[in-house]
Order: C-alpha cells, then structure tokens, then sequence
C-alpha cells in the first residue's frame, strides 16, 4: 500500500493515463493523414513501437520529477505545495481533461465530418486494394476482382467503404427457392471449384452475386440439387426445386419464360414457353445402342416422318439403306459391325441424320427440342465464359459432361462436342445447332440448317419433355433462317446511292432550343435540350454531358447507344453512363435520344424489310444531324474535332450514320458487324461501308453471339471504304470490357483528332 501511495502521491497514474491518451491520439491522425499523404504503412508501425518505448520512460520521469541535487532519497516528503520540481495534481487533471477532450473532438470529427475514402480505418495498402479492384473490374476479370474483394474484406471495418467495395464487384440478388431452405454456393464462372462460398438458405435476400456470370449452387434433402449460371442483371432469382424421384433420369429443369431468339439470322424469333424439361447431356453412344439392339431400324412405327429427297418420295426401306454404319450395318455413321467403338459408350453420339435423331425420341417418349427450347436451355449469350471450357478441340468428341460450360439451366456441352438436331424446318433443311468439335467457335451462336439426311460425323442428339404443350405445335412451326453471304454481294453503284442519299435530306428550320435540366453529376455536368427534330411535329431530346476537369472549348463526341436504348422506357441516369471513361477524359458527350428509344419509343424491331423500319432509319440520321445542327451553336465546344462513337446496334448503323453526315471526324465502333437479316436497299449499311471515309477504329471480340466474326465483322471491315481504319479484337462477352475499349478509343482520338483535351 505504501508503494501505491507513493506512485499517487508522484502523480505517476496521472502521467501514465496522460500519456496513453496522447499516444492514442498520435495514432489516429497518422492513421488518417497516411492514405492521403501516401505514406508507407510501415511509418505507422515505426511510430507506434516508438510511443511503446516512450511509455516506461514518461513512467519513470514522473517518479524521479521529485529528485533532489542530493540523490534518490525515497524517504524525503517534500510539500506539494511548496516543490518547485514538482508538477501539481491540479496542473496533471488539467492535461487529462484537455487529452480527453481532444479524443472526443476527433472521434466526432472522424465519425461525421472524415470522407470515408480517408476514414482512420483505411490503410495505406487498402486504397491500394481498392484500386487494384477496379482496374480488375474495368479489365473483366470479375473473378479475380471478387475474390481480391473478400481478401479485403478483413481490412475494412468501415461500413461506406465496405459498401463501396463490394458494389464495385457485385450486384446484391435475391435467390428465392421453391420450396424455401435450400442451402445457397456461389462462385465466379471461371474460379476454381473450391471457391464455392455458402450464402445461407433461401430465401436469401441482398446476395453479393460477383459482375459478369457466376455459378449458383442449391441443396435441400429429398430434392434434387440445382446448378446454373447466372448472369448479373436482374434483381431475383427465382428457382424450382424438384423432388429427388421426381423428374426423369438425366433431365433437369427449364424455367420458361417470354423472351426473343438472338441468333444472328433468327433474330425475328419470339415466343412464350412454359417450364420444360431438357437432357442435361447429349445422347450418348450406350443410350442409343439400346434403339439398335431393340431393332429400331427394322420398326417402321419409330418412324414417323416422310423421307423426301430431291422431290423424291423414298420408301421405308430405301431410306433404312441410307443409314448404315462403316461396315454396312444399321446405326451411326462412325460405327462399325453395329456398334460404336471400345471406349466410345460414354461419348455423345455422332454421324445420325435427323430422321435416326427424330426415330430415337420416339424410341424413349421424348422430343426433339424445337429452336426456342433449344435456344433458352443453350443460353448463348453466356458463350463469352462457355466458349473456353467447350470442345472444339478438332479433334473428336469427348465424354459427355467431362467439360464444364454450364448453361443457365445446368446443361452440359450445349456448346461443341457434337451439333444437336432441332425440330424446326427450315425450307428443305432441318435446324442443327450448338457446333461440334470440328466446328469454328461461333457455329455455338449462329443459325445452322442441313439437309435431314445429313449423317456428318459431328451430328448429335439431345431430347426434351414438355409437360405443357399447350404452345409446342408453334415453337415447332418452321423458321425462316435468312442468311447472306456479303462476300458475294456487290455494293449498288454511285448513281444508284445518290437516289439513295436524297432520302435522308432534311430542310433547315429554327431548332427552338431549350436548356430544360442543368445538373452536376460526379465529374460531370449534364444538360437536358430539347430542340424540334426535322420530322413532323416532334421534340428531339438531347443530354449534353461537359467534363468538370477540362476547359472549354471542349472536343465534342456524339454517341449511338445500343439495343438497350430501344426496350428501356426512360433514359439512365448520368452515373449508369456505361462508357463514362470519355467524359473523365476531357470529352464533351452528346447523347441524342433517337426515335424509337427511351421516351420516344415506338414499335419496329432490329433490321427487316418494312416501310416502318426503313422510316425509322432515315429519321436516326436526321436525329443525328439535327443534334449536330444544335452542336454547332456552342461555343464551348470545337466542331472540328467531332468523333462518333457507338456501341452495337449503334455500330451496326454507323456506316448510315457516318456516311450521311459530314461533320463527323473519326468514329469508333464498338462490337458491331452486319445483321443477316436483308432490309430496303436505301437503309442497308451494306451499300453505306464503301462511303464511309473517316479513319474507323473497330473493337469486337472474337466469338461474339450476335455479330459473328467470319460472316459480320470480317465482311463489314472489309467494306468500310476508311484509308485509316483499325480491327481491334478483345476476349470478353457481346460488349468487351471497358479499360481495353478505353484505351483502344482514347488512343485512336488522339491520334486521329489531336492531342487530349
């Protein structure tokens, strides 16, 4: 007691309290000047093993403060009040006070007024993170920005910032099961098996779904597991779970839905289907030998179907002789003696006609899937991600599910190993989809239609069920599979494109401008016009979007978005601007809101041969100029450093665009091509290529679903009648991702249009 005493009486307490205080004090700005400053994480540390080491020593201060010239003389009282070595009690409480009060000023200023990219919770190394994770983002490499996202995850303590974090790699989903309970795995399409993250049991509500596509995994006891791939749009998702013994061996669900084909060549094909059910494999060699080993080539009643060749009508048994294996025998055309190869059983089957294919569901009490079935179990919009697992390989095929490209539905090998026969007629041909392994990449996404007879050794089956057939003789229905070889096509001739050229003529008019909405949005301001268009009696909407880190005047870019624009109903805000990138650079945007899109939406559809679309065409283009016509009153911008940019169906119409419209400079096009789908002559881009004359930069990837590298882009680069023009390709889905299209575009303006603003 006395040693206790005697530390209080020397205000040793005091000091210590004082001391660790002030320390904690000195650790908090640091921690918060250090990210802003960019200062190594290790000056942090070297500060606080110097207080550390501070502490004993202000201990030990406060007990000799009370030496004398004489020595340690522990015994020595001396007067409080009359030391002069000694600091007061009073003066000690004052320091605490003072230490206390400076602490609760900075936990307020911290908690409320601190911007939380400089909260005192973040490290040097985590801005670092942060920034390592949206240049992965930007890159589309969402499956390493996730999984660098939950690294550090730890690290961040502070709740904006979290949020922050994660909206910048994910999008929160609502998984929904019926029944409710199942247990819930994630994971990034492309990760490692071991990276399924368990979510909890549905319904789980806000789930952090990785940007781009992802694997989803549901289990509950007694029902049979679902696994699908899922895109990152939407906000739920919704699925069925169906008993263990309930469904037939092999087959999976099929959620139905309402939705539009988008193959190039089949993109005029729509339709509602109910739930279904669809092979989760290919038809493999030991399922059909039992169709052999039951005589199915001797029984007529498997065969239901005319065999018309050539106007010819041939009987049963003349077409039986046609399908005959290597050795003469009924069955495939890759068998040999009435069977398939040793170590064959588990390969899909391959060389059948579409009679065999047609013959064999018959067999089991299935269908052949019509296009549409096929179609939204394939998910060919997700080949960006299946591609690289599938086998098109040119070599053979391959055991069926050892590949690991899931469909959105859980189906294996939708893409590659052998094409898969489709119900539908097209003239004389039967649909055969999906490509196989001798196949080039894109047949996954393109329309393919062979003669029925067609044995090629890349020819496959895969079955469907549908419980409701309530529409099943319309998606059965034949389908025009419009097709165009551009390579044999011949451009119309100048006279011809003169006539052409009059149509998008417009006579020059008072634009009547309003300035209607005038806003600071992040880094940019944005401008609400409307101005008359040059047709009837309409208003033209434009959103003029001026860099707040540039000075006018600024070099104008005038964009033509895609599809999206057509099915939205109002215009996105500033902030989901997809391509930003050319704001923040220093760019002025000009976004028109062309007829058909947004507030200005009217019915037609993408390329066809109606007056409606051909109207809809012409007044893109005087949409364009008018808003160029409006342009040119600026004095904040410099007319003759315009640059066109676009994405998709903007790319598409670009040659129309560009070649009516002088004023355009350079133009970059981004995963454009040219639809199969024939149109009027005076709005086919086909006849407009030749007359664009501007340096062209064009970005695409290689296997895109919509516009098809071999048949679109290939033919539509060779047009362009550019001296200076670029073919730029990039892995990634229908739209690239967005650092690579920035810098290819940023570059190809500066070169093309000058120096940066």
């Amino acid at each position: 007691m006395g040693l206790v005493s005697e530390l209080q009486r020397r205000s040793v307490f005091r000091v210590a309290i004082a001391y660790v205080i002030i320390a904690w004090l000195i650790l908090q700005v640091g921690d918060t000047l250090a990210p802003a400053l960019y200062l190594a994480e290790w000056v942090n540390t070297v500060l606080a093993f110097f207080l550390i080491l501070g502490f004993p020593l202000a201990v030990f201060l406060a007990w000799a403060y009370e030496l004398t010239p004489e020595g340690i003389k522990a015994e020595k009282r001396v007067d409080r009040a009359t030391s002069e070595t000694h600091i007061t009690g009073r003066k000690l409480d004052f320091l605490i006070i003072a230490a206390l009060s400076l602490a609760l000023v900075y936990f307020a200023f911290d908690k409320f007024m601190l911007d939380p990219a400089r909260d005192a919770k973040v490290t040097s190394s985590t801005v670092a993170g942060l920034a390592e994770v949206r240049e992965l983002v930007g890159d589309g490499r969402y499956a390493e920005a996730f999984a660098r996202a939950r690294e550090l995850e730890s690290s961040i303590t502070d709740d904006a910032l979290g949020e922050e974090l994660w909206n910048a790699v994910s999008v929160a989903m609502n998984l929904i099961s019926d029944p409710p309970g199942a247990d819930v795995w994630v994971r990034p399409y492309n990760s490692a098996a071991a990276d399924w993250q368990h979510l909890g049991k549905t319904p789980v509500t806000s789930a952090r779904m990785p940007l781009g596509t992802s694997r989803i995994r549901m289990e509950l006891d007694g029902y049979r597991p679902v696994y699908a791939a899922r895109g990152h749009h939407g906000r739920n998702k919704m699925f069925k779970l169906d008993l263990a013994n309930e469904l037939p061996e092999g087959m999976i669900r099929v959620p139905g839905a309402d939705f539009d084909i988008l193959i190039p060549g089949l993109q005029h094909l729509s339709i509602e289907l109910p739930d279904f059910l669809i092979d989760e494999f290919e038809i493999t060699n030991n399922q059909y030998k039992k169709f052999v080993d039951a005589g199915g080539y001797t029984r007529p009643e498997f065969w239901d179907h005319p065999f018309a060749r050539d106007n010819e009508q041939l009987s049963f048994d003349e077409a039986m002789e046609l399908f005959r294996d290597k050795t003469g025998r009924p069955g495939p055309s890759t068998w040999e003696l009435g069977r398939f190869l040793d170590g064959m059983e588990n390969h899909p089957v391959a060389g059948v006609s579409w009679f065999e294919a047609a013959a064999y569901a018959k067999f089991v009490n299935k269908q052949l899937p019509t296009v549409y079935h096929w179609y939204r179990a394939a998910s060919p919009g997700f080949s960006h991600v299946m591609l690289a697992l599938s086998n098109f390989d040119g070599k053979d095929t391959v055991p069926v599910g050892t590949r690991d490209a899931i469909s959105s539905c859980g189906a294996l090998d939708m893409a590659g190993n052998v094409r898969e026969w489709i119900w539908n007629q097209s003239e004389n041909s039967r649909l055969l989809l999906g490509g196989g392994w001798s196949d080039p990449e894109y047949m996954f996404t393109d329309a393919n239609a062979q003669s029925p007879f067609d044995r090629s050794n890349i020819n496959g089956i895969r079955l469907m069920i549908s419980p409701d057939d309530s529409n099943l003789q319309q998606a059965q229905e034949s389908v025009e599979t419009p097709r165009r070889d551009y390579w044999a096509e011949q451009p119309v001739s100048d006279e011809i494109f003169d006539i052409y050229e009059r149509s998008y003529a417009y006579d020059s008019m008072p634009m009547n401008a309003e300035i209607v909405a005038r806003e600071d949005v992040g880094k940019w301001t944005r401008e609400k016009i409307e101005i008359d268009a040059a047709y009837g009696n309409e208003r033209l909407t434009l959103y003029l979007f001026l860099p707040q880190n540039a000075k006018a005047p600024y070099r104008p870019i005038v964009y033509f978005p895609g599809a999206g624009a057509i099915f939205r109903s109002k215009f996105a805000s500033a902030d989901e601007f997809e391509f930003s990138f050319l704001i923040r650079s220093g760019y002025a945007v000009l976004f028109p809101v062309y007829k058909g899109t947004f507030e200005r939406r009217s019915k037609f559809s993408i390329q066809n041969e109606s007056n409606s679309y051909r109207e809809h065409v012409i007044q893109w283009s005087k949409d364009l100029g008018r808003s160029l016509d409006y342009l040119e009153t600026r004095a904040d911008v410099v007319m003759a450093e315009l640059g066109y940019f676009s994405l998709s169906w903007g790319s598409a119409m670009a040659p129309i665009m560009i070649a009516m419209e002088p004023r355009i400079r350079a133009g970059v096009l981004i995963s454009g091509g040219l639809y199969l789908q024939p149109t009027q002559p005076e709005v086919d881009p086909f006849h407009f290529l030749p007359r664009v004359s501007i340096p062209t930069l064009m970005v695409n990837i290689p296997n895109d679903f919509f516009f098809p590298l071999e048949t679109s882009q290939k033919p539509f680069y060779q047009l362009l009648g550019s001296e200076a023009k670029e073919h730029v390709l990039i892995d990634g889905g229908h739209i690239p991702p967005m650092n690579p299209v920035a810098r290819q575009t940023l570059d190809w303006y500066e070169r093309n249009l000058g120096t940066s603003p």
